[in-house]
């Protein structure tokens, strides 16, 4: 059995966070076989991830893990945390800790987002949109939802933190390579060093390195160094390459 039910919700948007925290219930109430009523009555904790740009949806009731696989599927829980989910159950269907969720990463910790305080001011608002879900009328529940996530956008982002992306778009798949092996370097011995690699989907780049920080210039500072020092073999992989920088910050998606 799982104890509790975490979702990953690894986008800054109060939308995406609202759409899940009232669909949390019916994905409960779906899965377990229990009245709307029932699974409203059960807590959920609401944390900012360690990131500080996401968010984290904890639903304390104790599921099977089954039932716990279900119900983050439904609720858009982070891909990669579904498949090595799957992965530890399908090779030990006796494996308690299918559901971890970072509480810190990155010497970052996740704090308390007070989101039942936060729409207190608005329970006319989110009676009627349960009203609305409760008869189906889904569509006109999301336009009420936007307009909420509007309102409450203000005082979310207090307990939010900026975070920049530094990005380095190039060509070939050569580059990709001996670029993942640096960053997984770095990786091993900075903590706080956080990157991913995208395939570029527009003309004239393959891939893009994505570097993570809570300050520009440090943004900045990750991707000019690894345009002009970054090696491999005694060779630099990005000095004479056709590369992009660009710093953009991360927001609301």
């Amino acid at each position: 059995m799982v104890e509790l039910v975490s979702v990953d919700l690894d986008r800054a948007s109060p939308i995406h966070l609202l759409r899940m925290n009232f669909a949390a219930p019916f994905a409960v109430a779906t899965v377990c076989s229990i009245l709307i009523e029932d699974a409203r009555a059960i807590p959920v904790e609401v944390t900012v991830s360690p990131s500080g740009v996401g968010f984290h949806l904890k639903i304390r009731k104790q599921v099977t893990v089954e039932e716990d696989l279900k119900i983050r599927a439904l609720l858009w829980d982070h891909a990669d945390r579904l498949v090595y989910a799957l992965k530890k159950w399908a090779l030990n269907p006796k494996e308690k800790y299918v559901d971890l969720v970072f509480d810190e990463k990155n010497d970052g910790l996740e704090r308390p987002l007070p989101l039942e305080d936060i729409l207190k001011p608005h329970e006319k608002e989110v009676e009627n949109i349960n009203e609305l879900l409760d008869k189906g009328e889904n569509d006109k529940a999301d336009e009420e939802v936007k307009k909420l996530a509007k309102e409450i956008e203000p005082e979310i982002s207090k307990y939010k933190r900026k975070q920049y992306i530094g990005c380095i778009a190039f060509k070939t798949d050569e580059i990709r390579e001996a670029l993942e092996k640096v960053c997984g370097d770095i990786a091993e011995r900075d903590k706080t060093f956080s990157w991913k690699m995208y395939p570029a989907w527009w003309p004239g780049w393959d891939w893009i390195l994505a570097t993570f920080s809570d300050d520009k210039d440090k943004a900045w500072k990750r991707i000019t160094w690894l345009k002009n020092r970054a090696e491999k073999d005694g060779k630099l992989i990005l000095k004479d390459a056709d590369t992009r920088l660009f710093v953009k910050e991360r927001t609301s998606t």
